[in-house]
């Protein structure tokens, strides 16, 4: 299949064919949309430019943070710490390998298609997706099924063998229930919960592992003392505020960022951490180390983490398949001085 032949399934010039390759935005969305489709239903890989860009011996990795619709906010998951963290890690690794990476923060569903061009045209040999929504079925679309993908935070579909993909996840519910439990032991009963973007799954798996360890402690589930948030600190401010005024002697917060912003707000209502109000994060943020007091939170092995991405892509482009369908990162609770047991 050459793209001329493409041209004329699609009723097209060859000139129209290759700028849709490439990615140039002077194409009606309708054309392109059709020429995209014959490209996918006939397994076609351009030997024109972009190909020759990257080649059959291509190293490059596609490092694709989705970041899209999340919050009406200006301050975007993206720019947190955690990700930035992630995103440098992954570049090491992937360097450490002799890799080269593109990263790209996708903040529109139209993006998507820029990406599914990438793999196309082999620009690409791989892809790794940080952050896409559990139900996103257009990320599905992009994924091309020959190339290996990698997907951190989202449930594993049951097919990632056929589609030659990988889903890599921290053990999300193990270190929110593990953070609730620490809590009860130290005699908290009302334990608040902000949440983190309940469309993702560290989200839900945080909020079900807290929901767990309430129900194993024999405790009621309030859902008056749950706020969801989004994982960033300006929702967290207004909603532990909000949780003040219902007598909570704790806070489980889904992220460090959002714990750091409780705290501040705890401040400023003239109450105390750990003395009035205990409060736990989760991802072990550097500056969580360092703000009075110090917070408690579960470690994410993130350096793992990269590693394992780029360990499992290198297995796959030599062996043709993953070793397994998922991988699931353990987490584990570190005890500062935001917390305190009470009488």
């Amino acid at each position: 299949m050459t793209s001329e032949e493409i041209a004329k399934l699609c009723g097209v010039s060859r000139a129209t064919v290759s700028r849709v390759i490439n990615n140039n935005p002077n194409v009606k969305e309708e054309t392109r949309q059709k020429i995209l489709t014959i490209i996918r239903e006939k397994n076609y890989v351009p030997i024109e430019p972009a190909r020759r860009l990257a080649g059959v011996d291509s190293n490059i990795i596609g490092l694709f943070v989705l970041d899209i619709n999340i919050s009406e906010s200006t301050t975007r998951v993206s720019k947190s710490t955690y990700f930035s963290q992630l995103v440098n890690l992954i570049i090491d690794q992937a360097n450490n390998f002799g890799f080269q990476v593109l990263v790209s923060i996708i903040t529109s569903e139209k993006q998507l298609d820029e990406i599914r061009n990438l793999f196309i045209s082999r620009t690409i040999i791989s892809g790794i997706f940080i952050g896409a929504f559990n139900e996103l079925s257009q990320l599905d679309d992009v994924i091309i099924s020959q190339y290996p993908t990698i997907i951190i935070d989202r449930q594993s579909k049951g097919t990632e063998e056929k589609l030659n993909r990988l889903v890599i996840n921290l053990d999300n519910f193990e270190g929110a229930y593990s953070a609730t439990q620490f809590l009860i032991k130290l005699g908290h009963t009302r334990i608040g919960h902000i949440s983190g973007d309940l469309r993702k799954l560290s989200g839900i798996e945080r909020y079900e592992g807290y929901k767990k360890a309430l129900s194993d402690a024999k405790l009621c589930f309030d859902k008056n003392i749950v706020r969801e948030g989004n994982f960033l600190e300006d929702s967290s401010y207004q909603l532990a505020q909000e949780m003040l005024r219902k007598n909570v002697t704790a806070i489980f917060c889904a992220n460090d960022v959002m714990a750091i912003s409780a705290i501040k707000a705890i401040k400023e209502e003239g109450l105390n951490v750990p003395n009035d109000i205990s409060v736990i994060g989760f991802d072990n943020i550097a500056i969580g180390n360092y703000i009075m007091p110090a917070l408690t939170t579960v470690d994410v092995p993130l350096e793992h983490m990269a590693r394992e991405c780029i360990e499992s892509l290198k297995y796959f482009l030599k062996n043709k398949h993953f070793k397994q369908k998922e991988i699931r990162i353990k987490t584990d609770l570190i005890i500062r001085q935001s917390t305190k047991g009470i009488s």
